[in-house]
């Protein structure tokens, strides 16, 4: 018995705003091991379709944000790690932990 579309693409997209989506975000998702972020400190993951990056900062903490700066859309995989954050060379930005954008000291 094969099922209506409608219900079909319901049960299997995973996007977000869609309901299944929307359920999978409620749990934990592995994406990699702490040990991938040793040798370098960004990688880029995708997860139920959005694009990410996944990081370590200097003090050791693990961090996870959109692939792209919100400001210059570039790519956060070519990020600095900071002490508390992630930092693009090009236009003097800090992304921090919390995911708050911050302006760097020239």
């Amino acid at each position: 018995m094969a099922l209506a579309k409608a219900l079909n693409e319901a049960l299997t997209q995973v996007g977000s705003g869609t309901p299944m989506g929307d359920l999978m975000r409620r749990y934990w998702q592995p994406v990699a091991a702490t040990a991938e972020l040793d040798d370098h400190a960004t990688k880029e993951v995708t997860i139920l379709r959005e694009n990410l990056v996944l990081y370590k900062d200097r003090s050791g903490n693990l961090g996870l944000i959109d692939r792209f700066c919100p400001h210059r859309r570039v790519n956060m995989a070519y990020g600095i790690p900071e002490t508390d954050g992630l930092r693009l060379s090009l236009p003097r930005l800090e992304v921090q932990r919390q995911r708050a954008v911050h302006r760097a000291a020239l």
